[in-house]
C-alpha cells in the first residue's frame, strides 16, 4: 500500500509536514507528484526521509491554490489522472491523501484490516456532522479493474458537470463534490458508476475532519489520521496544526 498525492510550489512545505508527521510512527511509502520547481522545495524541506517517490507531473499550475479557486480544482482533477496512471501501472493499493493532513499516529495497521478483511473498493474520511458525507482528503483505493474503469468514467463527467461552472470565479464542482453527487447522492448521470464499486467510510475515532478536531474540539483520544480542513489558506493551517503539536516544520521565519 502507497500514499498518493500532488502538490505545487508554495504548498511543498504543508506537503512535507504531512510526510514528517507520517514518519513520526510508519515508514510507508509516499508517492508526491509534481514538478520540477516544487521537486527542488519538497526536497530541502525532507531532507533524508526514507520511502519518498517524486514523479513529475505535467501540470503546470504552481503557488499555493486555495479551495475554490479554478487551479484548486484543476488540480483535484489532474491528481485523478495520475492516480489512473499509478493503478494501471502497478498492483498496489493506494491511499489519496491532502497534503494539509497530519498523523497523530501509525494509520497502517487499520489500512490493512480494511484491505485485508473488506471487500470495499474505497474508504473514505468523513466531513459529517456538518459537511459532506465523503471526503477525498484521505481515500483508501483497492487495485483493481472496477476502479480503474470507474475512475477513466469519473472524469468523463467530470467535463459536463464542470461545464456548468465556466464563468462563476468560486468553483465548488472538484473530485468530491462529484464523488458524493456519485455515490451519495445517486444522481441520475452518475448511476452507472454509483453501481460499479462497494464503499463506506473510516470512523471519525480514526480519521478526522477539521471541523470536529479544531473547530468544535470534539476529539476522542484515538484519533491517528487529522485533516485540517474547515479552514482556508495556509497560516491558519499551521496555526491550528501548531494548536494540536501537529506541526514539525519550525516557525514561519526559520
Amino acid at each position: 500500500m502507497k500514499l498518493f498525492t500532488m502538490t505545487t510550489t508554495g504548498n511543498t512545505r504543508m506537503c512535507a509536514n504531512m510526510i514528517h508527521s507520517l514518519r513520526q510512527f510508519s515508514d510507508t511509502p509516499v508517492l508526491v507528484y509534481c514538478d520540477d520547481e516544487a521537486k527542488l522545495e519538497l526536497e530541502n524541506y525532507i531532507g533524508n526521509e526514507n520511502n519518498i517517490e517524486i514523479k513529475e507531473t505535467n501540470c503546470g499550475i504552481k503557488n499555493y491554490n486555495e479551495y475554490g479557486s479554478d487551479n484548486f480544482v484543476e488540480l483535484c482533477f489532474k491528481r485523478i489522472e495520475h492516480l489512473i496512471t499509478e493503478l494501471e501501472n502497478s498492483n498496489e493499493d493506494f491511499v489519496m491523501i491532502d497534503t494539509d493532513v497530519a498523523f497523530a499516529g501509525d494509520p497502517t495497521g487499520h489500512l490493512e484490516l480494511v484491505q485485508k478483511l473488506s471487500d470495499y473498493d474505497f474508504v473514505f474520511q468523513t466531513d459529517q456532522p456538518v459537511g459532506s458525507t465523503i471526503c477525498n482528503g484521505f481515500f483508501y483505493i483497492r487495485n483493481n479493474q472496477k476502479t480503474i474503469e470507474f475512475f477513466k468514467k469519473f472524469l468523463i463527467l467530470s467535463k459536463s458537470f464542470r461545464e456548468n461552472e465556466k464563468t462563476i470565479k468560486n468553483k465548488e464542482i472538484h473530485d468530491q463534490y462529484l464523488m458524493n453527487q456519485i455515490l451519495v447522492n445517486n444522481h441520475p448521470q452518475g448511476r452507472e458508476l454509483n453501481s460499479m464499486v462497494k464503499w463506506s467510510l473510516f470512523p471519525v475515532t480514526f480519521a478526522t475532519n477539521g471541523h470536529l478536531y479544531f473547530s468544535v474540539n470534539e476529539t476522542f483520544g484515538s484519533e491517528l489520521v487529522v485533516h485540517c480542513n474547515f479552514c482556508v489558506g495556509e497560516k491558519i493551517k499551521i496555526e491550528r496544526l501548531k494548536s494540536k503539536n501537529l506541526w514539525f516544520m519550525g516557525d514561519d521565519d526559520e
